[in-house]
């Protein structure tokens, strides 16, 4: 291919553009590539009172950069009935749409190359992807109505959920390990809670008596309560009015509910560890083993951290919330949906 392709690759912030970052730099080390320049821009892709993603604005951009082709990478689900869309291909725009979420929870990298690989390639010869037996390596190709001219999109094969994919993929863009960073108030305030496991020998006693399935339940119980609790207090059920039908709220809720969980998980995670290594410093093992009346091993060091951190997120954390509301704004894909449409209104006046 002798001709060079000027390519605008526009990607919403947060995992979207950090992923088209490293798909960018492994492509420098690939010469078979080089027909292709990519320029990466930064942007918010804006969306259309009907909660599409507003093309005109995106080609206009592209228009101002001259470019000949364009790739959208976006944070927003996209759907064709119950079909999820990974990638939608528009010929006479020269224009692909790439969903980060639909290509799912793990090798978001690997996933957004093959995509960005496959879609430019098929834009260049103005052919489809897979042409023939219309299967290609990670998806099947679909025949969409379009008013631009000739459009595709290619979705998950049969064989594989898409629709769970998407929401596993919805809570990865939401990076729910960083939103732990964000809960710091939480993370003090169970601390300074579950910090008197370590001093208090009744709770000794307590968690040697406690069996394992009962400590279990006990912390399930907990994240499950501070997960209620910042659903609630925070209002990021999505109801189906906003979203346009009851499936995609329940597709919406589904991973807000388990970003929290992963979140909640892991402040848990953190605030055992750290008990844990408090009452191996603090915790002489002779006493305790008079205390409780048996021979000390780690496990018991174990079930007090177990018992202390439950107490702690229950009874010190419940009521606390994120550090910031700026922090609940970017938290899941509603929200940020909602600041999408604000900047609409905020663009119009």
């Amino acid at each position: 291919m002798d001709h060079v392709f000027q390519v605008d690759v526009f990607a919403d912030p947060g995992l979207p553009s950090r992923a088209v970052a490293q798909v960018l730099e492994t492509r420098q080390e690939d010469d078979s590539e080089a027909e292709f320049v990519l320029h990466h821009n930064r942007r918010r892709i804006p969306l259309r009172d009907d909660g599409t993603l507003d093309m005109e604005t995106v080609r206009e951009w592209a228009r101002q950069d001259e470019a000949d082709l364009m790739v959208i990478v976006t944070e927003i689900p996209r759907r064709a009935g119950r079909r999820v869309k990974m990638v939608g291909l528009h010929f006479a725009e020269g224009a692909a749409i790439i969903s980060l979420p639909a290509l799912g929870w793990s090798n978001v990298v690997k996933n957004l190359r093959a995509a960005m690989s496959d879609s430019l390639d098929a834009l260049a010869a103005d052919k489809v992807p897979g042409s023939g037996d219309a299967r290609i390596e990670y998806g099947e190709v679909h025949e969409q109505d379009s008013e631009t001219g000739r459009s595709v999109y290619i979705a998950s094969p049969w064989w594989r959920p898409g629709r769970l994919r998407l929401v596993l993929g919805m809570v990865r863009t939401n990076e729910p390990l960083a939103a732990v960073t964000k809960l710091s108030g939480v993370l003090a305030a169970a601390a300074a809670t579950g910090a008197f496991g370590i001093f208090y020998s009744s709770i000794w006693e307590m968690a040697y008596a406690l069996p394992p399935w009962r400590l279990s339940v006990i912390a399930v119980t907990v994240i499950t309560t501070m997960v209620l609790w910042l659903l609630a207090g925070n209002r990021l059920w999505e109801r189906s009015r906003q979203l346009g039908s009851p499936r995609e709220a329940a597709m919406y809720n589904a991973s807000t509910v388990a970003t929290l969980f992963v979140a909640v998980a892991a402040l848990y995670a953190v605030l055992f560890a750290g008990i844990l290594l408090g009452g191996l410093i603090v915790i002489e093992a002779g006493f305790m083993s008079k205390t409780i009346g048996v021979e000390v091993s780690l496990w018991n060091y174990v079930d007090i951290a177990w018992l202390s951190a439950s107490m702690g997120t229950v009874a010190g954390a419940l009521g606390s919330n994120f550090d910031s509301p700026d922090d609940i704004s970017e938290l899941t894909h509603g929200r940020r949906q909602a600041q999408r449409f604000r900047q609409r209104q905020e663009d119009a006046e």
